[in-house]
């Protein structure tokens, strides 16, 4: 009861200075919308060792934003390959250091996963144990329902959310019905960040989180340094998490090493190299995957906008005679 009374308190607080600033701006209501496709091929082998070949749609996106004013802000975005709602959220900014938002969105979490945009990944694919955390902890797409408070100061960034813990979880309580959807518990995720102005491109950060002991229980962490002088980008990242639902804790952990180089004002040779643990107390379960491409921008002033990527993996793994499945693919990017 104290915990429920002193979060009902600072959300009140916060509610009444929020809601003092709104009267200082006015009404400027603005609507934009865009979205992004993604088309790509791919050749591979799989577990059996026949080759496969094949054409998709990667990504097939729609984003709506809208403000009311300088303070209140709303996004929505959809994803249309396979029809789901990815964002909604609304948001209030105090200021221009500091912001509140709620909703279903990308909380607090590893910076090569949701945080990293879908039209900014390095190559054609995110990390692997960005994925496997991602679908360990709140889900596939990054995004959970929640609350984040949110900020940067001298070059400090900052935020705490507070989510139901698993992306599925989206709770509709009403008085005229039981409480069965409700929710005996929440989860915490924070992280920090710092980008120094005498060092520009460099971003070092790290997060920490723990899951809904009645939703999903977990515990994870990363910490991470990202350099990216122009024309050369290098990354570096860890990500560990220990799954609490079975009868023995679980633990899991990877990392990667990106490094990517511009040759010409519209073309980058990308490279990365990764290893996954799946559970680091047992032996002979690593996976090591060896990533080579190459990236051209039809408009370099606007990198992201229109892009062809190509890459080829190589995976490797430690257990005895692994199968042949290493892959190429390459990937169409427009954002409009």
């Amino acid at each position: 009861m104290k915990r429920v009374s002193f979060f009902l308190t600072t959300v009140l607080v916060l509610a009444f200075i929020s809601s003092t600033l709104l009267a200082q701006n006015g009404f400027e209501p603005k609507v934009k919308v865009n979205g992004t496709v993604q088309a790509w091929a791919s050749m591979a082998q799989t577990n059996t060792d026949t080759s496969q070949i094949g054409f998709g749609l990667r990504r097939v996106r729609a984003r709506l934003k809208a403000s009311l004013s300088k303070n209140i802000k709303a996004f929505v975005q959809a994803e249309l390959t396979s029809p789901k709602l990815l964002d909604a959220r609304i948001e209030y900014h105090i200021s221009k250091a500091a912001q509140i938002r709620v909703g279903r969105f990308i909380g607090a979490g590893v910076r090569a996963a949701g945080l990293t945009s879908h039209t900014k990944i390095d190559i054609v694919e995110r990390p692997v144990s960005a994925q496997k955390w991602g679908k360990a902890t709140i889900g596939g797409d990054y995004r959970d329902y929640g609350l984040a408070f949110m900020g940067k100061v001298n070059g400090f960034g900052f935020n705490l959310t507070l989510h139901n813990g698993a992306g599925a979880a989206n709770i509709k309580p009403s008085h005229k019905s039981t409480a069965h959807l409700q929710l005996q518990g929440i989860a915490i995720s924070g992280m920090v960040n710092y980008k120094p102005k005498q060092l520009k491109g460099l971003e070092v950060g790290g997060y920490y989180g723990m899951g809904n002991t009645y939703v999903n229980d977990y515990s994870s962490f990363n910490g991470y340094i990202y350099y990216e002088p122009k024309p050369l980008r290098v990354k570096l990242e860890y990500i560990g998490w220990t799954d609490k639902n079975g009868p023995t804790d679980v633990s899991s952990a990877g990392y990667y090493a990106f490094l990517g180089y511009r040759i010409t004002k519209c073309m980058e040779l990308v490279a990365r190299y990764e290893q996954f643990d799946n559970n680091t107390d047992v032996d002979k379960d690593e996976e090591t995957f060896i990533t080579f491409g190459i990236t051209h921008s039809f408009f370099p002033d606007h990198w992201n906008n229109a892009k062809i990527t190509a890459a080829y993996v190589i995976h490797n793994e430690a257990w005895d005679n692994p199968p042949d499945n290493n892959v190429f693919y390459i990937m169409a990017q427009f954002v409009f």
